[in-house]
């Protein structure tokens, strides 16, 4: 019987505790527009590397201006990269940095090594890097890296 009689005294409690609107609070502050993420994305084709020949660190590189990446996104937002390849006939991402194994038959020779594509940056600029696992060239080779496509995608 008590507990019959603190169940109906606590519905009627909480159900009839309801009195007149009080006046409305002050206006908060304007969010921003959207979800409150805001993104940039910056396409970049790299035609031409150029060629670090550190000793011991030798790669090839190419460096953009890069205008969207401000302190404010260097400092407080995110920035993926990503190499654009074709595979069966569409455009894929891949997210950097990307390793590939590589298998090269020579006319006297088989050469086993690995690619890696990776970036860097910095406030207003991004670096595409390549780096191969038998860097063996010389300053004067004739090699280069085809040219290939990544996308920037920052986020703040």
């Amino acid at each position: 019987m008590r507990k019959a009689l603190f169940l109906v005294l606590s519905v009627l409690l909480f159900c009839a505790c309801q009195g007149p609107q009080g006046i409305p609070g002050p206006q908060g502050p304007a969010g921003a527009d959207g979800v409150g993420v805001n993104w940039k994305i910056a396409d970049l084709n790299v035609t031409q590397w150029d060629y670090s020949n550190y000793a011991d660190n030798n790669y090839f590189y190419a460096k953009f201006s890069v205008p969207a990446l401000t302190s404010y996104v260097f400092s407080d937002g995110n920035v993926n990269g990503y190499i654009l390849l074709q595979e069966n006939g569409e455009t894929i991402q891949h997210s950097l940095p990307y390793v590939l194994p590589i298998y090269e038959k020579g006319t006297d020779q088989t050469f086993f090594f690995t690619r890696t594509v990776d970036f860097v940056y910095g406030v207003g600029w991004v670096q595409i890097e390549l780096r191969e696992s038998d860097f063996d060239y010389e300053l004067n080779t004739s090699y280069v890296p085809d040219p290939m496509n990544f996308r920037i995608v920052m986020t703040y």
